[in-house]
């Protein structure tokens, strides 16, 4: 290995200016002939070694002697951690707006707000903080209202507030040993090379030390040692084309102990202890209250949660759950314990569920969150006059909220229906089908946001929040006016509405021009109508559908559609492409199905999909269930290993 260190000495504005060779030979830096290159390429952001003590001072967590305070686990007071800080970045992404964000949080007992940084209102504003291990609640305040952030897990706690919440705990670990050095940073790709972590200093073994919370990925990284930026001779290196010779480390998300509680109590209350070959790490039992999970619960009451992060790969957590009642309340206090044990017990850290006095594995409980994008009519449920209509979708209904949703998953209707429509729908299923997190009608032209203002628990399916921002993106290349009168003039030529007719001419939805054709005059109307648009230097996508006699036909802008509307939506909830899943049963989902996604199309497709899914490569992408309707999609889930 060689003891040379490529370093690129950094300017007054962070630019790298010159690449030098730096030896570090008993605590002195020898230098190369200096060879002159440019910046940065392709037009790349320059590197900015920008420390954030700065920007967060008063988080740093041994401010005047004491730690920093709202971790709800209680771990400072531990002394557990031995003083250990995480930074942990986070984003408000450019796609949900705003000019001025802000987060405040339990990580400073909600004391202060701490400003996001961005470039411009098409960059993602950012922060990093250095926070202690535990889980914490924070809340974003943009453009001066408070918003919970979509693309992070939401929990309601115990004063009714809905909040985001992170669990902290190290996913990535820096080191270098460089005694003679007075200050190492770390700059890395995770937050496009923006901001530097500061490393900690062992003075007995002159080893700098820096913990991260990232995203799980691979990162490319460099060292920053008394202003020149390096790399390390012990570790290998990668060429990069913007940035030199860079180091890489993957992040993955951490094993933690996360116990789910299904009870009927309004509050509930983990008392535990940590043990390790059969020793107490402590001596008194923890407390934490449990906050509710994001899920609607059941009939034997609603979800809570707890997550810890263990300090040892071998460490036991041992537990009991109580009420809460203390004091004047004594007469009403309550406790759960297993009745074969004195305490209920997770023998390693990972995910837990307890129902009934029964304690099981919920592996599906650490994984990442998905996001299920999925018709209704056809797909989630079959023909409402059959007497079994809601089988399969009751089944459904309960995986959801008793599985996925434990874990934040989204679950998104993505119908041709109106909004009107798609509310009577769910009146008439009367609680039968799943609630959606967000449904997007009238084939991705309008997109809806569930409105959860009385908490989650009590939102019916009913009320919704219009997404403005979706709505008035689609106008770009759109002319209703336009749209009606070529349809009209399409329609001119049958003068018959068994032929041709209108079922929306736009006055419901600004940007859908819905008709429906014979097949026997289908093929005409599409030319024709695509003609004139092209005439009128229209962007307008064409989608028909149905089967049987008629077909109907949706003119809709080309920023539109069902696929369209579920990358923006999977988007703003920071989804990633492979954990987002479409599950469709006609032709217009052939759109959504096809993306850069996973798929599913359902046992009781129509015949035009089948035709589609015949010609499509079978490499697993689009799961043919067997099983119809919302079981098909539960069959799809389990086959594409995200049941």
């Amino acid at each position: 290995m060689s003891s040379l260190l490529l370093s690129k000495q950094a300017s007054t504005h962070g630019l790298f200016r010159r690449e030098r060779s730096i030896a570090w030979a008993h605590g002195r830096c020898h230098r190369a002939p200096v060879r002159h290159r440019p910046a940065s390429r392709c037009g790349a952001s320059p590197v900015v070694a920008v420390t954030i003590q700065d920007t967060v001072r008063h988080f740093l967590p041994f401010q005047n002697g004491s730690p920093a305070p709202g971790n709800v686990t209680k771990l400072e007071d531990e002394g557990l951690f031995k003083g250990q800080v995480v930074y942990s970045k986070f984003t408000w992404p450019a796609v949900l707006g705003g000019d001025e964000v802000y987060i405040w949080g339990s990580f400073n007992d909600w004391s202060k707000g701490v400003r996001l940084h961005k470039v411009d209102r098409a960059t993602d504003a950012t922060v990093i903080l250095p926070l202690r291990p535990g889980t914490y609640e924070f809340k974003f305040v943009v453009d001066k209202v408070w918003t919970p952030a979509p693309h992070e897990p939401t929990v309601t706690n115990a004063e009714g507030h809905l909040n985001n919440y992170r669990v902290i705990a190290p996913t990535a670990t820096f080191t270098l040993t460089a005694p003679k050095a007075d200050s190492v940073l770390v700059i890395g790709d995770w937050d496009n090379w923006q901001y530097s972590l500061m490393l900690q200093k062992d003075p007995a073994t002159g080893v700098f030390t820096a913990k991260a919370h990232l995203p799980p990925g691979q990162y490319s990284y460099v060292y920053v040692v008394d202003g020149n930026v390096v790399t390390d001779p012990g570790l290998p290196t990668y060429p990069d084309a913007e940035y030199g010779d860079v180091h890489r480390i993957w992040s993955f998300l951490p094993d933690l102990f996360r116990v789910f509680y299904c009870t009927g109590w309004e509050e509930a209350v983990l008392s535990y202890r940590r043990v390790v070959n059969g020793q107490a790490l402590t001596t008194e039992w923890q407390s934490l209250t449990m906050v509710n999970a994001p899920s609607r619960g059941n009939s034997l009451g609603v979800w809570k949660m707890a997550t810890i992060v263990p300090t040892d790969p071998a460490e036991v957590l041992e537990f009991t759950l109580n009420n809460g009642a203390a004091g004047a309340d004594a007469a009403r206090f309550k406790e759960d314990r297993p009745g074969a044990a004195p305490v209920y017990c997770c023998p390693f850290p990972g995910s837990f569920k307890l129902a009934k006095g029964m304690l099981r594995p919920f592996p599906r409980g650490a994984e990442a969150r998905i996001m299920l994008v999925s018709d209704i009519d056809g797909t989630m449920i079959g023909d409402m006059s059959s007497p079994d209509v809601f089988t399969s979708s009751e089944r459904f209904a309960d995986y959801w909220e008793n599985s996925a949703s434990l874990t934040g998953s989204l679950l998104v209707y993505n119908t041709g229906r109106s909004l009107g429509q798609f509310v009577d729908l769910m009146k008439k299923c009367d609680g039968k089908v799943a609630i959606p997190d967000v449904v997007i009608t009238a084939v991705g032209t309008k997109v809806w946001h569930l409105d959860e203002t009385n908490g989650r628990t009590a939102a019916s399916g009913l009320k919704w929040i219009e997404d403005t921002n979706w709505t008035l993106s689609l106008d770009a290349g759109w002319n209703l006016d336009v749209v009606r009168r070529l349809a009209r003039q399409v329609m001119g030529h049958y003068n018959d509405d068994s032929l041709l007719c209108i079922l929306d001419d736009g006055s419901e939805h600004r940007h859908r021009m819905a008709l429906t054709a014979d097949v026997k005059v289908l093929e005409p109307v599409l030319e024709r109508l695509k003609d004139g648009f092209r005439r009128e230097r229209l962007e307008v996508r064409i989608i028909t559908s149905g089967n049987g006699s008629h077909r109907y036909i949706d003119c809709v802008p080309q920023s539109a559609g069902k696929e369209k509307a579920l990358q923006y939506v999977r988007q703003q909830f920071g989804i990633p492409e492979h954990l987002c899943v479409a599950a469709g049963d006609s032709g217009n989902d052939i759109l959504m199905l096809e993306g850069d996604h996973p798929a599913i199309v359902v046992g009781n497709a129509q015949p035009e999909l089948v035709t589609w899914l015949v010609r499509q490569a079978q490499d697993g992408k689009v799961i043919y269930a067997d099983a119809c309707y919302a079981d098909g999609i539960l069959e799809g889930l389990a086959r594409h290993s995200l049941y």
